[in-house]
């Protein structure tokens, strides 16, 4: 079958038609994904972050403890 020279300048349309929109939605594709990877890590960052003052707040009270703890068992000795 021989395509008229109408038919040939449609299909070729048609096909560099379909090729950018399959580029389009590639590159959103890969927008997207980059977003949502940034949004992981700063989500991540924010966590650890928090953990750490936790840690540290932690820490800071278990000193204070250990530090009664060993006023009142010297108060008990003498």
């Amino acid at each position: 079958m021989i395509l008229s020279e109408t038919e040939e300048m449609l299909v070729i349309i048609f096909g560099a038609f379909m090729f950018m929109a399959i580029i389009s939605n590639t590159i959103k594709d890969y927008r997207r994904m980059t977003r949502e990877a940034k949004k992981e890590v700063a989500q991540r960052e924010k966590d650890e972050a928090y953990v750490k003052q936790l840690k540290e707040v932690i820490d800071l009270k278990a000193e204070k403890l250990q530090k009664q703890i060993k006023e009142k068992s010297e108060e008990k000795k003498n």
